[in-house]
């Protein structure tokens, strides 16, 4: 009696935060603001980051839920009170920011900070005025700057309210040039001057680091999704063996289409990608119920954790795509996020195993247990692929 009762309370857990998690059903959306970074003739700078007006709001007045939460915590603020919310985080995400301008021959750096501006409360109102008819809250942040003189490099370093950033860095220039005439001759590789490369390419190791974050986050706590998948194949897994051969199936698959995605070879729109793998976590979490009592070998369905393992490989190539690659560290960036992922797959089967190995070795594991935490996942995954359909 005591067995079962714990069963149902560890059930009605795993349920509800599930549940919870579901909320972020899209796990390869909103994960990162845009920017960029104008130098003009080594004399100016101007950057632009392209944000969600009401995420931003909603992590600067920390309120959780759905943006119907934000929005109407926004209508209960006076005017005043709106037009001293916009001044403060425009003081906040201007002191958390900023850039570091370095002198290589001189061995010296100098930090700048930036003054954003473009949080308008004309935006803002229009926002509350007619929130149904917008599709999405994009705004653009501006800050502008004098480059130092003498100064090789620069850095860019941006508030945490600001979250992951794909900055891109260009060099604007215009000349007038008279009718019929030849312009002026223009740099090519401007080897004693700021420069793409020497802004928009860390050392080899610090990319290889980054890359490998930015392939952990996207499973953990990012991609739900992938989190069901790989624990409904630890759930039907009997036999460490047969779990090394799924997850190696899947694995494989994934960086096939990965590698595809990026490079271009195959491209298909996120609106067929999303739907495809939330069918897939469907399919196999009914499946785990189905041969359940059959005592079917894990290897019988290789084949399909492998062609759903290219599915999720587009999930990934698109996050991929948009956090964007250096073109002269290109396979290293792309083999570095597929070990992130990896490693975040065995945490995620780590972090389950431990949770579940208490209740291994009683009658109700795969009766009750599991079978509940299949059904769950099931349900999750039907309401993804129905959200995402609609």
């Amino acid at each position: 009696m005591l067995t079962l009762r714990l069963s149902s309370v560890y059930l009605f857990i795993v349920i509800l935060t599930t549940s919870l998690c579901s909320i972020s059903s899209f796990a390869h959306t909103d994960d990162f603001n845009q920017a960029t970074l104008s130098l003009d003739n080594n004399e100016r700078y101007q950057l632009i980051v392209t944000v969600d007006f009401i995420h931003l709001l909603q992590e600067h007045l920390d309120i959780s839920g759905e943006d119907n939460n934000v929005l109407l915590a926004l209508n209960q603020l006076s005017f005043l009170e709106q037009k001293q919310l916009l001044e403060n985080l425009e003081a906040v995400l201007s002191q958390q920011s900023g850039l570091v301008f370095s002198n290589k021959t001189k061995n010296i750096e100098q930090q700048q900070p930036m003054t954003f501006q473009g949080l308008q409360l004309q935006q803002l109102k229009r926002i509350l005025a007619q929130p149904e008819k917008l599709t999405d809250y994009k705004i653009e942040l501006h800050a502008t700057g004098y480059i130092p003189e003498n100064s090789d490099d620069v850095a860019v370093s941006f508030a945490p309210l600001l979250g992951n950033i794909v900055l891109k860095v260009v060099r604007p220039e215009q000349t007038l040039i008279s009718a019929g005439a030849l312009s002026q001759s223009f740099q090519i590789n401007q080897s004693n001057a700021l420069h793409l490369n020497s802004v928009n390419i860390p050392s080899t190791i610090s990319l290889t680091m980054d890359y490998i974050y930015q392939g952990f986050v996207h499973i953990l706590p990012r991609g739900l999704d992938h989190i069901l998948f790989v624990l409904a194949l630890l759930l039907f897994a009997r036999k460490r063996s047969s779990l090394i051969w799924q997850i190696s199936a899947f694995t494989l698959a994934h960086t096939i289409t990965l590698a595809l995605g990026i490079y271009g070879f195959v491209t298909i729109s996120s609106t067929i990608v999303e739907p495809l793998i939330a069918l897939s976590i469907v399919y196999v979490g009914l499946e785990n119920i189905y041969r359940a009592n059959q005592r079917t070998n894990s290897q019988a369905r290789l084949p399909i954790i492998f062609a759903f393992g290219l599915l999720h490989g587009l999930g990934f190539a698109s996050v991929l795509s948009e956090v964007g690659l250096p073109a002269s560290q290109y396979l290293t960036s792309l083999i570095s996020f597929n070990v992130g992922v990896e490693l975040g797959q065995i945490t995620v089967i780590a972090l389950a195993f431990i949770c579940l190995y208490p209740f291994r070795k009683k009658v109700w594991y795969q009766t009750k247990l599991v079978f509940s935490l299949n059904i769950t996942i099931a349900l999750v995954a039907s309401y993804w692929l129905i959200e995402r359909l609609i």
